[in-house]
């Protein structure tokens, strides 16, 4: 469960007096800025985009320059099913995944101030997509497919939707294929969000943009 003020044994540090805790430490980074008066930006944040867009890159370095904690829900769905995702899939299917997805999403409710990376099909359901427009920020991080497709086949992270029916990663040319056809179905659920960032930027540029769209969302008329 994620709340304010809440203790928990190995839950290390506060973020301006105020102290988080979690269910699952590892899903929750928590910010480095402790200085005197310093108010993180009341708002939540929830970062969106296709797998490999940066938004588990981007969100940790943009909640520290905020001030507010980081939670990548993903991990956070890793943490309370017990098990991998892409062991998830396989043993209880893509829908218990998505239940568990719906479910967790809706507790970030509880917490004022948080950056939130969500996975890349979140927002493609109705109901996810509007609780996020209604109860945060929501920034879009968009790549086109050839950095996309360049991040994933760079590294050595299970991608069930990129694999076949036995687990095993596809050949580059059809993962471009399937990119392609997710990236067209979800785009219309990614554009609704509240504002879209070039995400085929270094790091620290689009850290630096997302920081920019929140401190001038959150600043008075």
């Amino acid at each position: 469960m994620i709340g304010r003020r809440g203790t928990r044994a190995g839950a290390p540090g506060t973020t301006s007096g105020m102290e988080w805790s979690l269910a699952e430490d590892d899903a929750l980074a928590y910010s480095p800025l402790f200085l005197p008066n310093f108010r993180p930006f009341p708002m939540r944040v929830y970062l969106t985009g296709f797998m490999a867009s940066g938004k588990s890159t981007v969100g940790p370095e943009a909640a520290a320059r905020l001030g507010q904690p980081f939670l990548d829900l993903d991990r956070l769905i890793t943490a309370h099913a017990g098990r991998s995702i892409p062991t998830l899939f396989t043993e209880e299917g893509e829908a218990r995944f998505r239940e568990l997805e719906r479910d967790l999403l809706r507790r970030t409710a509880t917490t004022d101030d948080l950056v939130v990376a969500l996975g890349g099909g979140a927002l493609v359901d109705d109901a996810n997509r509007a609780f996020a427009k209604e109860h945060g920020l929501v920034l879009y991080l968009e790549a086109p497919v050839d950095t996309l497709l360049g991040r994933v086949t760079g590294d050595d992270t299970r991608r069930p939707l990129l694999e076949d029916d036995t687990g095993t990663r596809l050949p580059r040319d059809e993962q471009r294929t399937r990119i392609e056809a997710m990236l067209d179905e979800r785009r219309p659920a990614y554009e609704a969000a509240h504002h879209t960032l070039d995400a085929d930027r270094p790091v620290e540029e689009v850290v630096g943009r997302v920081v920019e769209v929140v401190t001038a969302q959150a600043e008075p008329a």
